[in-house]
């Protein structure tokens, strides 16, 4: 019988790859990759001046945002063949939501940090005086803030699919899942807070719910794989 071993620690070096990433590209992109990844813009600061200043960084911290990208989407290749026995439409849900649609996001995401870049030394080499560049450098700078509660919303829907799948199927232990279900409804009321404009300063703590969970889930996909019973019965029925 296939245990599906391979996939299990895929999937699980896949999420731990993907939080390293993230993490090492929040480091070494500093305080203005932060602000942009966070939606929580820098003020009374010459952004560009700053970006130009940091351009080196902040181009290894687009790289990694990249990557982080690709760890995460690539992910969910490894969970369909086992979450699509229990229940296709949760399967699709989670390739299009945790696998298109949130590595669509990081892509725009390194794209406009890298545009950002390119505007802010061409702002440095003209003189710091353009007022248009002034301006694309505030749009590109804003888009971030106005996309981040709409890619966490598109994330957790993903998230949502991934872990009523390993409850329902108990693929892993269930309080690994509800952990789960808990993260993504703090994290969800962050997103939504964000979205509104609503500044309660308990956003960080609601979405840093998700992290420790994501991080033991890996480590228990990489060291224990899945429930040997629960992929016999997967597989009876699905023959």
């Amino acid at each position: 019988m296939n245990t599906y071993r391979m996939n299990a620690v895929m999937a699980g070096v896949l999420y731990f790859l993907g939080t390293v990433f993230g993490v090492l590209g929040a480091v070494i992109g500093g305080e203005v990759l932060v602000s942009i990844i966070s939606g929580k813009p820098l003020a009374g600061v010459d952004i560009l001046g700053l970006v130009a200043a940091n351009s080196s960084r902040l181009t290894g911290g687009a790289f990694l945002t990249l990557m982080m990208g690709i760890s995460l989407v690539a992910m969910t290749v490894f969970l369909y063949p086992i979450f699509r026995k229990d229940s296709k439409e949760l399967a699709l849900g989670m390739v299009l939501f945790r696998g298109a649609l949130e590595g669509t996001f990081y892509f725009v995401t390194t794209l406009n940090i890298l545009t950002l870049v390119a505007v802010g030394n061409e702002y440095i080499a003209t003189g710091a005086d353009s007022a248009v560049l002034q301006s694309m450098g505030n749009v590109l700078y804003q888009f971030e803030n106005l996309k981040a509660p709409v890619s966490s919303i598109i994330f957790l829907i993903g998230a949502t699919c991934i872990y009523l799948t390993f409850y329902r199927t108990r693929l892993i232990p269930r309080w690994l899942s509800v952990w789960g279900f808990i993260a993504v409804a703090t994290s969800m009321a962050s997103a939504l807070l964000l979205f509104f404009h609503i500044d309660t300063g308990y956003g960080f703590y609601l979405e840093m719910v998700m992290f420790p969970q994501e991080i033991v889930m890996a480590v228990w996909l990489i060291v224990k794989g899945f429930n040997p019973s629960t992929i016999a019965a997967l597989s009876a029925k699905t023959e």
